[in-house]
């Protein structure tokens, strides 16, 4: 008789499990595409989450795959390498702490989704034990024992079917925050790349000023051998000796200043990039900056002026082309082969352009959805659930046992404090309310960070070209001086003056192309990029 029993209790316990794995597969599947209808449009998000993907991948990439043109890997530290500006830029972006932190941020969105999401699966519970439970009765006439031990086992699913788009806005709420940490992201990523750019050009403008720093040591240094030798057949007075001596000191001086700024830039550089310690490399020019082709320090000190073995004939050919002065010294034109590039959007252009690529922009209309839908889960406190259970129980007593299924579907209300939901309701609004301000607010700053950066920007345009004939005019008067020095119908002064108008006009020049870069790096940047990343 128990024999029976006990088979039908393992046949009521394999039913019972059978029925909670067949809930366990298909409530979850039936709740989650019953109520889960996302407000979004899946191809837009499938297309984002795609479009972030490809981008990172090919970010990483690009870091692990840099290439000098030498075909040299950035991070060799056994030679000389030249780096370009892109190499530098994917070195940044593999290498930056920051943009770590922020695809960590990302994943913990990514796992805040899937948080909500498993509101709709099931809830499994099970336990089992023994109990003892030993009762002695004590009485005036005798005393008595109750053994009341037992072996019980319980098993059990929970299951929300359907609570009235409570848990769909969370679900959506934490869509969009994860979207939103996407953009976030971009934007660490779009203010990595500038960063490096605006650095990496500021070591083209010290190594341009530097070059030219030089020059100024060279041609001051030629100028006192010159002067010396005609003052020793007495074509010159001894206090044009002097004043070429304290020329050349603050030629030196300054030199040694242009050098400081080139190695600084550098390290900037190199701090840009997360690049410790980084090997000796050189720079290659950039379309926007392009004084110099194949630069190596070589082509930018080979000047050398030999008085004693200076021949007048041997140049003279020279003199005529403009290839040197009539010093003996070799002219270097800044202006030969730098290559000026306009940019061709027009400002309107440029702000429609900046309302549809910032990448801070789109995150703060996600958070504007992500707080409507937190609103709406709110709202919905008051409404009540749909659920569904399933249990069984078994209990073997030394005297008995049994056996229980049981199954449960109803409506069940929630605990209401209808004081707490009204403000959170009021809150949520006011969340709302500001992440509306702030797409506002942002909105205009890029309107007129764009008018001023598009204006700064065309006004350089316009410099340059004017900064342009201002190096050309002073060579020009550079020559003639030097000239009529050389033949001694000048004077030192003269010379100098003429010299120094020429260095500074170049001067001159290198910074106004660097802060016409400059404002357009602005520019770009506050476009949300050029398609850089």
């Amino acid at each position: 008789m128990r024999t029976g029993e006990n088979k039908k209790n393992r046949n009521n316990f394999f039913i019972c499990t059978a029925f909670i794995l067949c809930a366990l597969v298909f409530v979850p599947c039936f709740s989650y595409s019953v109520e889960n209808k996302p407000i979004v449009n899946k191809t837009v998000e499938n297309k984002f989450f795609i479009k972030k993907i490809i981008e990172r991948k090919k970010v990483k990439k690009d870091a692990a795959e840099i290439k000098t043109i030498e075909d040299k890997d950035i991070s060799n530290k056994n030679s000389d390498v030249v780096f370009s500006i892109e190499a530098c830029v994917d070195y940044a972006l593999g290498h930056n702490p920051n943009i770590k932190n922020y695809e960590s941020t990302q994943k913990i969105q990514k796992s805040a989704v899937g948080q909500a999401k498993s509101s709709y699966f099931p809830n499994l519970y099970g336990g089992t034990g023994y109990n003892i439970n030993n009762t002695r009765y004590s009485g005036d006439t005798n005393n008595s024992t109750n053994n009341n031990n037992y072996y019980g086992l319980n098993l059990g699913i929970n299951q929300l079917i359907w609570d009235f788009g409570r848990t769909t806005a969370k679900i959506n709420m934490n869509k969009f925050n994860y979207e939103a940490s996407g953009y976030d992201l971009e934007n660490v990523i779009l203010n990595t790349v500038y960063s490096v750019k605006t650095a990496y050009t500021s070591v083209l403008a010290s190594r341009a000023n530097e070059d030219i720093y030089a020059r100024s040591v060279r041609i001051n240094e030629l100028n006192v051998e010159r002067t010396k030798a005609m003052y020793e057949v007495g074509l010159k007075s001894k206090i044009d000796v002097v004043n070429a001596e304290v020329y050349l000191t603050d030629a030196k001086i300054s030199l040694l200043q242009a050098q400081n700024n080139y190695q600084t830039g550098l390290i900037t550089l190199n701090n840009m990039m997360y690049y410790i310690d980084a090997p000796n490399y050189s720079i290659k020019d950039t379309e926007t900056f392009n004084f110099q082709k194949n630069y190596s320090v070589k082509n930018e000190l080979n000047v050398a002026f030999d008085r004693k073995n200076y021949n007048p004939n041997a140049v003279e050919s020279e003199i005529k082309d403009g290839a040197i002065l009539t010093s003996g010294i070799e002219k270097r034109d800044i202006l030969k082969t730098y290559n000026f590039k306009s940019f061709d959007l027009s400002m309107n252009d440029a702000i429609q352009k900046a309302y549809a690529n910032r990448p801070d922009l789109k995150s703060l209309e996600l958070v504007k959805k992500a707080s409507e839908e937190s609103l709406k889960a709110v709202k919905r406190s008051y409404f009540p659930s749909l659920n569904a259970s399933g249990g069984y129980s078994y209990m073997n007593r030394t005297d008995y046992s049994s056996n229980a299924i049981g199954i449960y579907a109803g409506v069940d209300l929630p605990t209401i404090n209808a004081m707490d939901i009204k403000y959170k309701i009021d809150a949520g609004q006011s969340y709302l309310d500001i992440a509306i301000t702030n797409i506002d607010l942002l909105r205009k700053n890029i309107y007129f960070a764009i008018q001023n950066y598009y204006i700064n920007m065309k006004q350089l345009e316009k410099r340059i070209p004017l900064m342009s004939e201002k190096v050309k005019q002073t060579l020009e008067n550079f020559e003639l001086a030097d000239g009529r020095y050389a033949v001694g119908l000048g004077n030192f002064l003269e010379l100098q003056q003429a010299q120094t108008n020429y260095n500074n006009a170049q001067l001159a020049f290198v910074q106004s192309v660097f802060d016409y870069n400059l404002a357009r790096f602005y520019l770009e940047k506050a476009m949300g990029g050029m398609g850089e990343r």
